[in-house]
């Protein structure tokens, strides 16, 4: 009896041990990995502006650079393209201020594109403005010389010469037009009106940039009457164009 159970026992445990599932074998732990963490740049804000766009020519131009927040590099650059012959060059460089703001003069002789430029940082990309045009005119000035005496006629000064020797007046144009044109066109005062006697007749500039004309009776220029005398440049690429303040002159005996 008691052989029988202990091997009932011994069956019934082979049976359990038969009939038991075997464990899974537990999965390799996976080998842990680092990854750079990629900088994102931003783009700061970059403006130039100017006190005008349209100068006169030798005037100066004043213009502001704003840069706005960065995580180090403060200094921004100014450059400028000339209309003319298209080059280029750096006007200004320098670092803005605790107000984000870098302002610069420049002497105004010719038209051109302007942009500012920020090189960038660790964390700001570099970035450039829009190009911004700044137009430049001249300068025509017209000058009588040589009258023997001149009067006060309706709050102008009239420059009077002797009609065989004729009125002589000198023009100039700035900055330097060798090979260009002026245009002088004069007008008489008749019967109460200003009245068109020479309509605009080209006068080319010589290496200064000056031209001079005479008008005298030789030439059908009358006696006795009051002559306005205006000269205008039509201006270039590089400059846009002019008229002079009006010369007054009368022919006499």
């Amino acid at each position: 009896m008691k052989l029988r159970n202990s091997f009932a026992t011994v069956l019934a445990a082979a049976a359990g041990v038969m009939g038991m599932a075997a464990a899974p074998a537990m999965a390799a732990a996976p080998a842990t990995t680092h990854s750079a963490t990629a900088v994102v740049k931003k783009t700061p804000a970059l403006s130039l502006s100017f006190n005008s766009t349209w100068l006169g020519y030798g005037q100066w131009m004043q213009a502001t650079v704003h840069l706005g927040a960065t995580a180090g590099n403060r200094t921004v650059t100014v450059h400028a393209e000339n209309w003319q012959n298209h080059a280029t060059f750096v006007a200004a460089t320098g670092k803005v201020n605790s107000a984000g703001n870098f302002t610069f003069e420049y002497w105004a002789s010719q038209s051109r594109t302007w942009w500012a430029s920020f090189g960038g940082d660790a964390k700001d990309n570099a970035v450039n403005t829009q190009g911004a045009a700044v137009r430049v005119g001249s300068v025509t000035q017209e000058e009588l010389v040589s009258s023997y005496s001149h009067i006060s006629w309706g709050g102008h000064t009239v420059d009077l010469y002797h009609g065989a020797g004729g009125a002589q007046m000198g023009v100039k144009v700035s900055p330097n037009k060798p090979g260009e044109n002026v245009y002088v066109t004069a007008y008489g005062y008749y019967q109460g009106t200003w009245q068109l006697m020479d309509p605009s007749q080209p006068d080319l500039l010589n290496s200064s940039s000056v031209t001079g004309m005479s008008f005298d009776t030789a030439h059908r220029w009358p006696e006795g009457m009051v002559v306005r005398l205006v000269t205008v440049y039509k201006g270039d690429t590089a400059n846009v164009g002019s008229t002079s303040a009006p010369q007054y002159f009368e022919l006499t005996k």
